[in-house]
Parts: C-alpha cells; structure tokens; sequence
C-alpha cells in the first residue's frame, strides 16, 4: 500500500458499531438489539462495494473487544486527498468577507 489510504467514515462506524454489538452479544447484553436498530440505517448507507465487502466476511463468536478486530484488507480503503492546501492569513480586515466566504 504505498499511498496513505483512509476508510470511510460510514464504513468506520459501521465496523465499530459491529464490534460493539458482537462484544454485547457474546456477554448477553439486553441492548444488543439497540445497538443493532442503529446499524440498520448506516448498512443502507454504505456503497455496495462496501457492503459486498461485508457480505464475503467471516466473524466467529467474540468473547473480549481485542477479538473484535476483523481483517478487511486494503481495498475497503480509499485513496488520501493529499496534502491540505495552505492560505495565508490576511494581515488586514476581509472586505465584503460575506463574498469571500
């Protein structure tokens, strides 16, 4: 993988959601199916390569949080934007800054 790559904030908290709800699972936590209602509209969400991604998975029952951690590989991972694009600081007062905005 040699550019930085970032995964998508929907499939983030999608991946962290399912954590959470496998880890509340696995100690039979009655909020388990809170946990899962919110998974529901982020799972309608995401891309269909995201969910494809997800379908061909395999996760076996979690007893502890480090367990949680499922290997996707690299191409659930989009490419970084680059670096931020610098602007000076004005050093006098924006006129119209309402146009500048």
């Amino acid at each position: 993988m040699g550019a930085s790559m970032a995964m998508t904030t929907l499939l983030r908290l999608y991946l962290d959601l399912e954590r959470q709800m496998l880890l509340a699972e696995g100690i039979g936590e009655p909020t388990v199916d809170i946990i899962r209602d919110a998974m529901d509209p982020i799972w309608h969400a995401l891309s269909d390569e995201d969910r494809a991604v997800l379908d061909q998975r395999e996760v076996e029952f979690i007893r502890s949080q480090e367990g949680l951690r499922v290997p996707l590989g690299d191409h659930i991972y989009c490419r970084d934007s680059g670096p931020r694009v610098k602007s000076p600081i004005p050093k006098e007062p924006i006129k119209d800054w309402l146009i500048a905005a």
